[in-house]
């Protein structure tokens, strides 16, 4: 059977949650998304763009570590995931001290309207998902609606690649943000821990991060 995203992704997602198993590289991951937007010097961004959210976890992830964030809008094709993000993170939202503006909705990037640009757009094993002849446009969406910095973690690896499943793909990230006219730089950071064979750890993933030029 052919891989139709919304088709694929409202039936997966009836069931991602109870069949998610963490793992030592989900925890790089996490750690290297944190410590990178730290380092960055970026922890000022009030307004955050997520594109599939699944059941949350980069959600609460961010929100537990950057405390000035006043906005928070997050989509995804299942409304099942819709349903567990908002679950999963309401712990984090009610400890926070000051008023959070959180939005979840059931949406594809394609058909959502957009009224705002926000400072971090951000999809985590997200655009791998995306099929080769939509992953431009999609691309190109994102880079629009940030008025700072676009953020993915996806798999990447250089020819000849590991053979993907049916709804994974090896998508060109720097090449496309790099044809844009609205990014500055771009930059590929491994989500890779080296260390003896015991501790190393290699996601096969690299965090790609595009630099928005500032509007004059």
């Amino acid at each position: 059977m052919s891989y139709v995203p919304q088709e694929y992704w409202f039936r997966h997602g009836k069931t991602y949650k109870e069949e998610f198993q963490y793992n030592k590289k989900f925890e790089l991951q996490e750690k290297i998304l944190i410590e990178y937007l730290k380092n960055l010097s970026v922890s000022s961004f009030s307004t955050v763009f997520e594109l599939g959210c699944g059941f949350g976890r980069i959600t609460k992830l961010l929100l537990s570590n950057f405390s000035n964030i006043t906005e928070y809008v997050a989509i995804d094709l299942s409304p099942h995931q819709i349903e567990n993000a908002k679950e999963f993170v309401k712990p984090t939202i009610e400890t926070r001290q000051q008023n959070l503006n959180i939005n979840f909705m059931v949406s594809s990037i394609q058909s959502f309207q957009m009224q705002k640009k926000y400072d971090l757009v951000v999809a985590s094993e997200v655009l791998m998902h995306v099929l080769p002849s939509e992953i431009e446009d999609v691309v190109h969406k994102l880079v629009s609606m940030s008025n700072e910095h676009v953020v993915n973690i996806d798999w990447y690896e250089e020819p000849p690649a590991t053979k993907a499943a049916p709804h994974n793909f090896i998508h060109q990230y720097e090449k496309i943000y790099v044809n844009l006219s609205q990014v500055n730089n771009v930059y590929r950071i491994p989500i890779m821990k080296k260390g003896s064979w015991l501790k190393s750890v290699d996601a096969k993933q690299y965090l790609f991060h595009a630099l928005i030029k500032k509007t004059q």
